[in-house]
């Protein structure tokens, strides 16, 4: 940038953010030194200190309810939709956002293929998407298929339903369920949530549940 004029010294100042779309709470270091392991003494003034913002995506939207016009917000919103409906709704108002801004066709690219990535890998599509190169294409393809969408979406929620039936049953039985264990079952498969459903049966501590 420096070369090509774009900035001038002193540089500007830098801003490390990390975005987690994770469940499970996040445990590692907010600071490059925390994640080294013993260092020398003699070693230790040159260490890197960069600290970075971390942004837990999920607790974000928890705060600020339903998405206004900010386009990370509307990203985050689409990672995160529990249903088909909730999904098309984000996707109509960060279209109209994108267009709205002035020389958008880049930005509406690069967003549409990062949207269809994410499609494709995590719904059971019978095949992949056609050639999708703008967020109102991606929008058409849901429109005129919208039983295939549907029926991922049927699936995450019945996953979600059988997590929330066995922590009712772990809270019933051994009293308030921990964080991280709920943590943990948020994040689980459905193989996961059958076999500590099974545990579960003959279970006489919580730490049987998880077992095998």
């Amino acid at each position: 940038m420096l070369r090509n004029k774009q900035i001038r010294l002193p540089l500007p100042p830098a801003l490390p953010v990390v975005f987690y779309s994770g469940s499970r709470r996040w445990a590692a270091a907010q600071d490059l030194s925390g994640l080294a392991g013993k260092i020398p003494a003699a070693l230790q003034a040159y260490q890197p200190q960069m600290r970075y913002l971390l942004v837990r995506e999920r607790d974000l939207l928890k705060s600020i309810g339903r998405p206004g016009h900010n386009l990370a917000t509307l990203l985050f919103r689409l990672r995160h939709g529990r249903n088909i409906a909730q999904w098309q709704e984000s996707l109509h108002a960060l279209t109209r956002a994108i267009l709205a801004l002035p020389e958008s066709q880049e930005l509406n690219r690069s967003i549409t293929a990062w949207l269809v990535l994410m499609i494709e890998r995590n719904a059971t599509l019978p095949e992949s998407l056609p050639p999708t190169n703008t967020l109102q294409e991606l929008d058409m393809r849901i429109a005129e298929e919208p039983g295939i969408w549907v029926k991922q979406w049927l699936k995450e929620g019945r996953i979600e339903g059988q997590a929330d039936l066995l922590l009712r049953q772990i809270e019933r039985r051994f009293g308030q369920v921990p964080a991280p264990v709920i943590e943990r079952i948020r994040a689980a498969q459905t193989a996961e949530l059958k076999a500590w459903s099974l545990n579960f049966v003959d279970a006489r501590t919580l730490a049987d549940v998880f077992q095998g």
